[in-house]
């Protein structure tokens, strides 16, 4: 646990004594997943759904109503949509383009010629089949398709439709929308698996954000609605939802919001009504082999959450660690940020066949990943893959930043988030665990590795980075790059900052950041705002320089060397214009009077310059530091110590994110480079579970 969890504890728990306030805090909002209180959101958009599975055809049937707010001070005349299963609907879409050339999607490798690999019935689609103005005008004549991120005329991604009036700045409007849409073979979050499992992700026509000034940066009223892309998720406006969703009844139900009303119908299907005020988005999981667990969150000082877990049937033994992960994930992240407002939390556990919809964040809904045989006394992917989707119910969630444009806000510090809670709860990598039960006992003794997560991010920064932090998702030269800038070095640059500012800065800087920004949509201006106020800082140039940037971060110790003096020899002046002769040989003076001359070499390899600060510990245990600057390729330091040596020299200061970290420690005799092999076996791993989870999430 972290002196700055442990702190935060101790006050959250004198403040109950003191005060003694009841269990848990008073509840934002109620039963039925309504606001108890004023609105936490502006509530652009609100939805009013109807959807019908066939689970025999792979269809589903809906009609939504929704109503819109122009914030704008302009009349708008053109509203904009996504409809993002056509992502799904062949190869030509914008989706299967980019998944070509960055190398294929979270779930499917590209290399193959035949990419992507479906068969007729496990395209996806969705069909708009009416969309009026309540009570008035049919739009669909107006309906075009637009592509405003790339030139592919056969995208059907986004759409826009024209209002025989526009909307006046402050005025309402209210749709009806008639759609079908054929069920995918699951895919990058969403869709159909073999075994009969459904997660329904971005699945109805969803509006666009008008962004209004000075909101995100705009000087004028903008509609922001990009194309479904490979390497990029989604972007929405608060609102309300209350969704009815008629499945067959021997399917078991989760989603978004709290479960308000269940009616079976003669059919025997049953009809399930969901509703969840202030959110942004609404996904729900529907199957025949589910096993439901429930349970409660209750904490001091903070709401109480109902918990639900869907998990498939074979992977049951996985439940009880669902529900601690996601506990802890409400305890922690509460109060080290915010307390999490809703209700009720979802966590969807899905079959094998279904893990391309595992490890994915919706408003209230989570999918994780569950194990046939998971490790124990904390299974890492679980532990992972949850504490890992809830955090997003922050950074995207509360915080309903552009993941399109800006990914990092939301999978980067959320990531850095994830780093935080796993080091809190002790979760460690066992590699054993990877491997099934039989062949634990085996392969285990040839992996005793006990990594937490400070070992796991070793290794992640690169000599040169391909492409900034700060970057549009689609704009990413491969796959790879887009995850390891979004997530993995994001978090290690976030570490980076904590290393610059301290840990209780960070800590008031990602409080200050949520608190402020809640229900809103900030952008990275928003955040390096933040960071410079409640640092008392200008931290421009580290912004600049590590999400702006690309360079390369490198300071080495290039060498130590030592010589013993005895004293001085020839003429000195004493200081009176008289000369005096010394004549000290070496070995005169006792070892504890001798000076020991030492001098050590630093280097800057990169072309990235902040300051260092040089820390050398002497063979007595104690310690001595200077600063460098670190603007120049190289600088030597002189000790002298009066009887005793140095036995290490360490670079100290944002070294999370040197490109190797092998050369930043000497000890006398010895470079730091003998770690070299170890470290290197270390990173790979490391690596390659972090490839491993970022697939997942």
């Amino acid at each position: 646990m972290t002196r700055l969890l442990t702190l935060l504890l101790l006050l959250g728990q004198m403040s109950v004594h003191a005060a003694e306030a009841p269990a848990v805090a008073p509840p934002l909002f109620d039963k039925q997943g309504r606001t108890l209180g004023p609105p936490l959101s502006e509530r652009v958009t609100d939805y009013e759904i109807d959807a019908r599975l066939d689970p025999s055809t792979q269809r589903l049937t809906g009609q939504e109503t929704i109503t819109w707010r122009n914030r704008s001070a302009e009349p708008q005349s053109t509203l904009w949509f996504h409809l993002y299963w056509n992502a799904f609907k062949n190869d030509r879409s914008t989706f299967y383009r980019e998944a070509k050339m960055m190398g294929g999607v979270r779930d499917e490798d590209a290399s193959s010629p035949a990419f992507p690999e479906r068969e007729p019935d496990e395209w996806g689609s969705s069909d708009v089949k009416a969309i009026r103005v309540k009570g008035g005008a049919e739009l669909l004549p107006t309906l075009r398709f637009e592509h405003p991120d790339d030139d592919n005329t056969e995208d059907q991604t986004v759409f826009t439709v024209t209002l025989p009036e526009p909307v006046p700045p402050g005025g309402r409007v209210t749709l009806e929308v008639h759609w079908e849409a054929r069920v995918p073979r699951v895919i990058a979050r969403a869709g159909v698996s073999k075994s009969g499992f459904y997660l329904m992700g971005q699945w109805f026509p969803k509006l666009g954000v008008l962004e209004v000034p000075p909101e995100r940066g705009a000087t004028s009223p903008r509609w922001n609605c990009h194309q479904y892309h490979s390497a990029s998720e989604y972007y929405a406006d608060f609102g309300t939802y209350d969704v009815r969703l008629t499945v067959p009844k021997t399917m078991k139900v989760g989603a978004t919001g709290v479960l308000v009303e269940r009616r079976d119908n003669p059919d025997n299907t049953t009809t399930l009504r969901y509703h969840q005020d202030d959110v942004h988005d609404f996904a729900w999981t529907a199957s025949e082999n589910f096993e439901v667990l429930e349970d409660v969150f209750r904490s001091p000082g903070l709401p109480e959450v109902g918990l639900t877990v869907l998990v498939d049937r074979k992977h049951l033994r996985s439940g009880p660690q669902l529900i601690e992960a996601a506990k802890a994930s409400l305890e922690h992240f509460g109060r080290w940020w915010s307390p999490w407002p809703y209700p009720h939390l979802t966590l969807v556990a899905p079959p094998t066949d279904g893990i391309a919809a595992g490890g994915m964040e919706y408003p209230t809904f989570i999918t994780a990943v569950g194990r046939a045989e998971p490790g124990e006394p904390k299974d890492f992917l679980i532990w992972q893959t949850v504490v890992h989707e809830f955090g997003h119910n922050y950074w995207q969630g509360l915080l309903a930043s552009n993941e399109f444009e800006e990914p990092w806000l939301d999978e980067g510090i959320n990531s850095y988030g994830t780093y935080k809670l796993c080091l809190a709860e002790d979760v460690r990598v066992h590699p054993e665990q990877f491997f099934p039960s039989p062949l634990r006992g085996l392969v285990g003794p040839l992996f005793s590795i006990d990594w937490d997560e400070r070992e796991r991010m070793r290794g992640t920064p690169q000599p040169r980075e391909n492409s900034p932090i700060l970057q549009a998702s689609w704009k990413y030269r491969s796959r790879g790059d887009y995850f390891h800038n979004s997530y993995d070095r994001t978090q290690v640059t976030l570490h980076a900052l904590e290393q610059l500012v301290g840990e209780e800065t960070m800590a008031r800087i990602l409080r200050t950041y949520v608190e402020r920004w809640k229900f809103r949509h900030p952008r990275s201006e928003d955040f390096f705002a933040v960071a410079n106020e409640v640092s008392g800082q200008d931290l421009g140039w580290f912004f600049d320089t590590f999400f702006r940037g690309t360079g390369t971060l490198d300071y080495a110790v290039g060498s130590l060397s030592c010589e013993q003096r005895a004293g001085k020899k020839g003429l000195f002046d004493d200081g009176q214009g008289g000369l005096l002769l010394v004549e000290r040989e070496p070995g005169v003076e006792s070892k504890a009077d001798a000076v020991n001359r030492c001098e050590v070499q630093v280097s800057r390899l990169g072309d990235i310059r902040v300051p260092v600060d040089v820390k050398v510990t002497f063979d007595d245990g104690t310690t001595q530091e200077a600063h460098w600057k670190g603007q120049e390729r190289w600088t030597r330091l002189i000790f002298e110590p009066t009887g005793k040596e140095i036995q290490q020299v360490e670079l100290r200061g944002i070294n999370a994110l040197d490109a190797n970290p092998t050369n930043d420690t000497r000890t006398k005799g010895m470079s730091g480079h003998v770690a070299v092999s170890l470290f290197g076996w270390t990173t790979y791993v490391s690596q390659l579970l972090s490839t491993l989870a970022s697939l997942l999430f």
